[in-house]
């Protein structure tokens, strides 16, 4: 075969190639030319990538999942990625490995070892801590809203449940922000499916006159489901908590005027409050919902 086999596979996919690998497809004086000229790069003990790879998350993590060996695992924020949970491609690889197993990393790898059983899942083709303890090792690192949305992202996506949540809570001896995790599980079982349900669940709507309300209700008309953030059965009310991030494009501002209608069609009353009203002027929203129950119950 050609020198240059061994270059063109490397090149065509962000993983890593043993040296012999390497030789096979080529030989043994291209490789070592290849790694003079910087056309490969070593990232770990016998793992290469094409020099155009080098800094890319994939390929970094073969690369740390085959030198780690048997029964590491991504976790912590590079699990939360793999699990489509995190939007930006994590800084560095994060790994979970047996309690035996000692590793000298570059500054872009980290292993921990694990003082507490793991059962890793995969996910494309990665060995991966589940999402519910990825979670809760990640949760202490996240931002503010980061926090929000794996949490309630993957409760709603069926990522994990709150079950599994509360279980790698009672599994894990430290977790940094414990306390406000919990708090954050708390709402979820209580129905909250964003930051802004939350809120509304803490610090709007507590008082007893809106126990009429379901939270996370579902309807179903003509075969389009809809979820309600909070209804009233008894007057076919349904209050809707807009988050700019989720209401604020054009397009799904048309998504909601036709489902608004839909239900209205039904004898259902859609209320929208907007995350600006909710966070500045809660009084106000509550007394809203309050004149708009006691004109449907008139």
């Amino acid at each position: 075969m050609p020198d240059s086999d061994a270059l063109t596979a490397a090149r065509q996919q962000p993983r890593t190639f043993t040296r012999a690998e390497l030789i096979a497809l080529s030989s043994a004086s291209s490789v070592r030319t290849a790694l003079r000229t910087g056309d490969l790069v070593r990232l770990l003990p016998d793992a290469y990538v094409a020099g155009e790879h080098q800094g890319s998350w994939a390929a970094r993590v073969d690369a740390a999942l085959t030198w780690a060996g048997r029964g590491a695992m991504l976790a912590g924020r590079s699990a939360l990625f793999a699990h489509t949970l995190l939007e930006s491609t994590p800084d560095g690889v994060e790994l979970v490995v047996p309690p035996d197993r000692h590793l000298h990393c570059p500054e872009w790898l980290v292993a921990r070892q694990a003082s507490y059983p793991i059962a890793p899942v995969r996910v494309a083709g990665l060995s991966v801590a589940p999402a519910a303890l990825a979670i809760a090792q990640a949760y202490g690192d996240l931002t503010a809203s980061e926090q929000s949305h794996v949490v309630f992202g993957a409760v709603a996506r069926g990522v994990t449940s709150t079950r599994q949540l509360r279980h790698a809570l009672a599994t894990m001896p430290r977790i940094r922000r414990r306390r406000a995790l919990t708090s954050r599980i708390e709402a979820a079982e209580r129905g909250a499916e964003s930051w802004l349900e939350e809120r509304s669940l803490r610090t709007v709507f507590t008082s007893q006159e809106f126990d009429c309300f379901i939270r996370q209700h579902r309807i179903d008309r003509e075969g389009r489901r809809y979820p309600l953030d909070m209804y009233d059965p008894f007057t076919r009310t349904a209050i809707e908590l807009d988050s700019r991030s989720w209401h604020g494009s054009d397009e799904q501002r048309v998504r909601d005027i036709r489902r608004d209608a839909d239900l209205a069609a039904m004898g259902v009353l859609t209320v929208r409050l907007s995350s600006r009203d909710l966070t500045e002027r809660p009084h106000w929203c509550r007394q809203i919902v309050r004149d708009v129950l006691a004109a449907r119950r008139g």
